[in-house]
């Protein structure tokens, strides 16, 4: 059994099956910033509390209330996706913390408040129709949430250097400029290294 302490990264960890934003998102989430090797089962939502009980495994996204469930947090909807930011504190990372804005939107009805959460709409359900398990949902879906991350330090880095940007000549001469100054942002991701 894995103790259960903010101190200890687990292994295993386990929310409902048939995957959508919010239980897409937080598995990368996990992978690229808490814990890059934890392992995930999907079940039934009546089958997840016996399994937590023999095993030790880390219950997300069950709409069952647990710990790293939805919520309400200064009167705005929250998702399991911001319980695991605020749980393991990864707030002070910008292009995560528009990440974050995005599956909220996507996964608390707030498409109108994020409009760009349409993608992750669009990803959810198209995903699911071209696999034949959760976890190859995951794997497909990864890359987009890598790629989105990527673009929201762009993002960034476009908005902070705006100036120098505009003079280099070319695209190739602008990308090396973004990659260079992505390596320089804050960023708690460990399980994806820019090259």
């Amino acid at each position: 059994m894995f103790p259960k302490n903010d101190t200890v990264i687990f292994l295993l960890w386990v929310t409902r099956e048939h995957v959508h934003v919010d239980r897409v998102a937080c598995p990368w989430l996990i992978k690229r910033f808490v814990d890059e090797r934890a392992q995930f089962v999907f079940l039934p939502r009546d089958k997840i509390d016996d399994f937590v009980a023999a095993t030790g495994a880390v219950p997300f996204d069950t709409g069952t209330g647990v710990e790293l469930d939805h919520h309400e947090c200064e009167g705005e909807r929250h998702c399991s996706f911001d319980a695991i930011v605020e749980k393991y504190a990864l707030e002070d990372d910008p292009a995560l913390e528009r990440v974050r804005r995005l599956v909220r939107a996507a996964d608390t009805n707030g498409l109108d408040r994020e409009p760009r959460a349409w993608t992750l709409e669009l990803i959810a359900v198209g995903t699911p129709l071209l696999v034949s398990s959760d976890h190859e949902a995951l794997e497909r879906e990864f890359l987009m949430y890598d790629a989105i991350y990527a673009y929201f330090q762009y993002e960034i880095v476009t908005e902070q250097y705006g100036d120098q940007l505009r003079a280099l000549s070319n695209r190739g001469e602008r990308y090396n400029f973004v990659r260079e100054k992505i390596r320089t942002l804050p960023s708690k991701m460990i399980g994806l290294q820019h090259t």
